[in-house]
């Protein structure tokens, strides 16, 4: 139960962090945490 609230909690905020950074104009996040590899690139 708790793993799915924080995984909730972590989602919102790197949807929100990737909102901050395409209002302030734009950039590209790489993450990779084992198998799981992220790529954000917004303009």
């Amino acid at each position: 139960m708790w793993f799915l609230i924080w995984l909730v909690v972590c989602i919102l905020i790197v949807i929100l962090l990737a909102l901050l950074i395409h209002h302030f104009g734009g950039a590209s996040l790489s993450l990779k945490l084992g198998h799981f590899y992220l790529n954000i690139g917004v303009t």
